[in-house]
């Protein structure tokens, strides 16, 4: 396309007036460029522009004009037909066409480097674009190639430039012909630009290759690294971060390419991050290369004996690099922490190797530094030496605790240190660690830590420590037992009312959360002290109404909406009229989108809702409408270019702005945004579940916003609230007696969008919520409601599912076989493992209810046209699949009975065979369906019940049965005992079985297993059956055994918990003083006291 001179002549200004300093030029030339040439005359503004590029005689001006062609071109331009139309996609391909050829002539042409890598970049977007739309510009490949060849290296670098940032141009050519052309590139005699470049062209097509391809690649690791070493020793940080940056990217997606130059990589960069005349940038940038490899391939990295030596004292000496900033003394925000300080950077890499390399490598080299640390005279010292436990705890558990004595006693001294930001830090190192290691901290080391951090909370001085005092106490107070808490309650209740009337707001925020957290954990515990901490919570709630107070208002709702769940309807009933009408005016008082009080309230409601049950119906007029638009709020979306705008500034982090880099375009999504429909979608489960039949005038509505959120790929949260909700709001209608038409048309339209999910669905977490929404719904509906055609359907995508999952356990098993398997994927696969083990649990699962509701006869041609895909699981590798087998023919036999024999050819000589199966989960499963056949098969498989009998017993008799990873197994074992001597013992004597069995008993884990064993128990003592006596009564010691440890277990339900004390009583009132004093005393102590507290004996 030709363009004439007077055309250029009228650009000339408008493009010499974008550059001008002067404001007010700036603007007026921006609006003339978008209202007369973008909106006019795009055609000729682009053609103009590349002839700018090409053959204006200004460097300023072809530099500026080829960005303003890319930005331009590429940034969207919605029209009614295309909302993801660009400038480019609307002009004629004429144009298109003039540009490349402009473009091309430019690159060929032009001498200044910086023009030229615009020039590149912007030829990079269209041939982007172009390979996006499948439109073909053959003569940049040939271009491209011929300056690869260049005995310029300007044209050289441009040639690798471009595809750096566009691989797929060269996706088609042969492995060996690129292999070769960027070999010599990367060892270019010329150019270290042409071989930094090169470096960046061979990373880029690495990655987005297939892997063969990448190892055959792997070649060129030593030459791609040794670019960086003139970088290295000029001391060009911005260049050494860019390499850095894709190496980085490299190590990511294909990490064990490095394994043959890591201990060399680990050496120079380990050195860059030690050396300080490099700026703090690099340095990071440096460790981050190192860490992305450790997370990435974790077993490569832990073969090098020594990353972890060499890492983490280099990350402890960051921690030190901190300033004592008067800020951090008087600031209000407390999130100020700079993501680019080295301290932060030090910490972080301290957790990051320690998850991934675990305890046996990090805690040794560690615990070298942190003793002598803690002894420093200088605080910068003493305080990383706590980061430092706080960063490492939650990789090194298993190391970490038998010695976690000692190293509280390391710490609780530096809770009074002299220096405030070594006291934060211990503060730090207490609520971290009592996540990392909860439960079994809150147990054994309550005493020293409450009682040190109690006084930290009284440190009026320095607000900032009494709060992250205050906040580690929620960490301490999350996994603690009531009981642990019950004797601290007095004083750390009086503590947080002084913390909740100070002047400092982040102080009262985090006391309002402590409060929360603790009682939430105190429950009836806390009914003591709630007459005092929620009026001065509604009194805040009325007072502190300036946007400023927004976070502290939110904390104190939902501290009080806990409160209120914790002491209950009654408790609560003096202060609910004031807090409902407080949460109705805030709730009035909301009108900007991104107020966070919204959360807040909508989880308060949720909680004021679970308290107060059907007296919470008369508030939903007020709150359900704003409830909805959060529901139904879609998130925001902007497409910007990074090297055009501010992104930080225009899009902060801090209001939920996430980017992502697709195609060469940056998208930013605004997650606040998701958060709060998350947390909205939340809520109407709640509602749904906690008002039953009086949710009903909201359920159309709420199902019209559920439905299509099954495709909500945005945010998996929302995906999978909504699907928990469509079971609640079919129960709900179901349960106001809705007509069955509006029923049926209802359930329709639900399994006709679950369905077309299924048959899609690739997300194998989500697809396991799909399957429990739907045999949710087919129980809450009955068999009359699920047609024919929907049965079929849902059999059809189980197939599917089922094919899938066993091609994907059959290819890991087989590279495991053929030693294909890498164990630097083990945590990954395992990870997978349990995954997918969920969703073929809740498709079983779906059987079983199917077979329950409709009845087996109807649901037995259908279980047909899935047995020939169940049965090659029997026989898998693979432990889980075989497993999940069992359970289905379990179910098979439990659902269908006598009738199950005709497929018995396909199970029932495996299930015998697999109680000697050396995974336990399969000896459970095992066990379980021996049991179910004599309980539910009848006579037919009285032969198989005796035969299984031995290997029943030699599972419990196993001398590590009690183990527990194996308990369950064992008592899933004694359960089938039980149930064949009392079903199907046809074939053997059972009286000495019955000896056998009551010598294994007792259970006390599995609480399902455990109701027919005690009911079958003492159905035989009330009978007096002599084998559970025993010989003149010789089995008294083992049934008072039996009895005692399962009340101090407490998995029976109250009713058959009172049989078993009636029957010990009668038991222990039968003998004389001395055998019962005898009795008792063989009790274990802590069982003995269990007992007493109950009020058993």
């Amino acid at each position: 396309m030709e363009i004439s001179g007077e055309v250029l002549q009228q650009l000339t200004p408008v493009l010499t007036s974008l550059l001008s300093p002067d404001n007010t030029e700036r603007s007026a030339a921006e609006t003339q460029l978008n209202e007369q040439w973008v909106k006019q005359q795009p055609d000729l503004l682009l053609i103009g522009l590349a002839h700018f590029v090409a053959q204006n005689s200004e460097v300023q001006l072809r530099s500026h004009t080829s960005v303003l062609l890319r930005r331009l071109s590429f940034k969207p331009y919605t029209t009614p037909t295309d909302p993801d139309a660009t400038l480019w996609d609307m002009v004629q391909e004429t144009t298109r066409a003039g540009v490349r050829d402009l473009l091309l002539s430019a690159l060929g042409n032009e001498t200044d480097q910086g023009t030229r890598h615009k020039i590149a970049d912007t030829i990079s977007e269209v041939a982007k674009s172009d390979l996006g739309k499948n439109v073909g510009w053959e003569a940049l490949l040939k271009a491209l190639f011929q300056c690869s060849q260049s005995q310029n290296a300007a044209h050289r670098e441009s040639a690798f430039r471009i595809f750096a940032s566009v691989p797929e141009l060269i996706s088609d050519q042969h492995t060996d012909t690129l292999k070769n052309v960027f070999m010599g590139s990367l060892t270019d005699a010329e150019s270290q630009a042409v071989r930094f470049e090169a470096m960046k062209a061979a990373i880029a097509y690495i990655v987005k290759a297939e892997v063969e391809t990448q190892k055959q690649l792997g070649a060129l690791m030593p030459h791609m690294l040794e670019t960086l070493t003139p970088v290295i020793s000029n001391r060009d940080d911005q260049t050494l971060v860019d390499g850095l940056v894709v190496l980085i990217e490299l190590a990511d997606n294909a990490p064990r390419l490095f394994k043959p130059v890591l201990p060399n990589l680990l050496t120079v960069m380990v050195t860059i991050a030690k050396d300080k005349a490099f700026e703090d940038r690099t340095r990071q940038t440096a460790l981050e290369l190192l860490l992305t490899l450790s997370e990435a391939a974790p077993a490569m990295v832990r073969k090098l004996p020594n990353f972890a030596a060499e890492v983490i004292p280099v990350a402890m000496e960051m921690v030190t690099d901190i300033e004592d900033d008067e800020a951090w003394y008087t600031t209000d925000d407390l999130d100020e922490d700079d993501n680019e300080e080295n301290y932060v950077m030090g910490e972080s890499t301290l957790d990051r190797v320690a998850r991934t390399l675990g305890g046996k490598a990090v805690v040794p080299v560690a615990f070298q530094y942190i003793p002598q640390m803690l002894q420093s005279t200088e605080w910068q010292q003493r305080r990383a030496s706590l980061m430092a436990i706080s960063s490492i705890g939650e990789g090194c558990v298993k190391v970490m605790k038998p010695e976690l004595a000692n190293i509280i006693q390391m710490i609780t001294p530096f809770l009074k240190d002299p220096h405030p930001r070594v006291r934060y830090a211990a503060c730090n190192a207490i609520g971290q660690m009592s996540t990392d290691f909860a439960d079994y901290l809150q147990k054994n080391f309550h005493q020293p830590i409450i009682t040190a951090i109690l006084p930290v909370m009284d440190d009026s001085t320095q607000p900032r420590v009494q709060a992250h005092a205050a906040a580690a106490m929620v960490n301490f107070c999350e996994e603690a037992d009531k009981s642990v808490l019950d004797p601290y309650l007095d004083a750390i209740f009086e503590r947080l009312l002084i913390l909740l009337n100070t002047p400092k707001t982040y102080v009262q925020e985090q006391a309002i959360t402590t409060i929360a957290t603790v009682a939430d954990c105190a429950e009836d515990k806390f009914v003591k002290y709630h007459s005092h901490i929620v009026p001065m919570l509604l009194d805040i709630l009325r007072r502190a109404t300036d946007k400023q107070y927004r976070l502290l208002r939110g904390r104190a709702i939902e501290c009080a909406s806990l409160i209120g769940l914790a002491i209950g309807k009654e408790g609560f009933a003096p202060y609910t009229q004031d807090f409902i009408q407080i949460l109705a005016e805030i709730q009035q008082s909301v009108t900007e989108a991104d107020d966070i009080q919204t959360t807040y309230l909508l989880a308060a409601w949720a909680r004021m809702c679970k308290m107060m049950g059907q007296d919470f119906l008369q508030y939903l007029p007020n709150i359900m409408p704003p409830l909805l638009n959060s529901a139904r709020v879609t998130p925001e979306f902007t497409f910007v270019d990074p090297e055009e705008e501010d992104v930080e500034a225009n899009y902060p982090s801090e209001d939920g702005w996430d980017f992502v880099a697709i195609n060469g375009q940056h998208i930013g999504i605004k997650t606040s945004v998701l958060e709060e429909k998350h947390t909205a979608i939340e809520m109407l489960v709640s509602y749904a579940r906690d008002l039953g039949a009086g949710f009903l005038p909201y359920v159309p509505q709420v199902l019209e916003i559920a439905l299509p959120l099954l495709k909500f790929y945005f945010h998996d949260g929302v995906r999978h609230a909504a699907a928990a909700l469509l079971p609640l709001l079919l129960r709900d209608a179901k349960d106001a007696n809705i007509d069955a038409n509006e029923l049926s048309t209802m359930w329709n339209n639900i399994f006709e969008k679950i369905n077309k999910v299924f048959a899609t669905e690739d997300d194998v977490t989500f697809l396991a919520q799909l399957y429990s929404t739907f045999y949710e719904c087919v129980e809450i509906l009955g068999q009359q409601y699920l047609q024919a055609e929907q049965l079929e359907a849902f059999i059809t995508a189980c197939k599917d599912h089922i094919k899938t999952f066993l091609e994907r356990l059959t290819t890991r098993e087989s590279e495991k076989q053929a030693g294909e398997f890498d164990p630097e994927d083990e945590e990954q696969m395992l990870d997978d493992e349990v995954t997918e083990e969920d969703a073929l649990g809740e498709l079983s699962h779906s059987l079983q209810v199917l077979f329950k509701v409709l009845g087996p006869q109807p649901v037995a041609p259908y279980f047909e046209q899935l047995l020939p895909l169940i049965i090659p699981f029997l026989s898998h590798p693979s432990a889980t699949a075989r497993q999940w087998a069992l359970c289905v023919f379990d179910d098979v036999v439990e659902y269908m009975g006598p009738a199950s024999y005709k497929y018995a050819e396909h199970f029932l000589q495996t299930m015998v065979q697999s109680l000697q199966d050396p995974a336990a989960e399969v000896r459970q499963a095992a066990a379980y369906g021996l049991g179910v056949c004599g309980q539910f098969g009848g006579p037919q498989y009285a032969d198989a019940c005796a035969a299984a009998l031995d290997p029943l017993f030699a599972i419990i008799n196993a001398p590590n049965s009690r183990e527990e990873t194996i308990v369950f197994a064992t008592e899933n074992a004694i359960s089938a005992v039980a149930k064949i001597c009392k079903f199907n013992a046809s074939k053997f004597a059972s009286d000495a079985v019955l000896s056998a069995w009551v010598n294994a008993l007792p259970i006390v884990n599995d609480d399902q297993e455990a109701t027919f064993v005690y009911s079958y128990l003492l159905e035989l003592l009330e009978a007096h059956h002599p084998s559970v006596l025993g010989p003149n009564n010789a089995n008294i010691p083992q049934l008072v055994k039996i009895f005692t440890e399962v009340l101090a277990a407490d998995i029976l339900n109250s009713e058959l918990t009172q049989q078993v004390v009636n029957n010990l009583k009668v038991i222990l009132g039968g003998v004389d003083e001395a055998t019962r004093t005898q009795l008792w005393n063989a009790i274990v102590p802590e069982t003995r006291a269990i007992l007493q507290e109950r009020g058993y004996v």
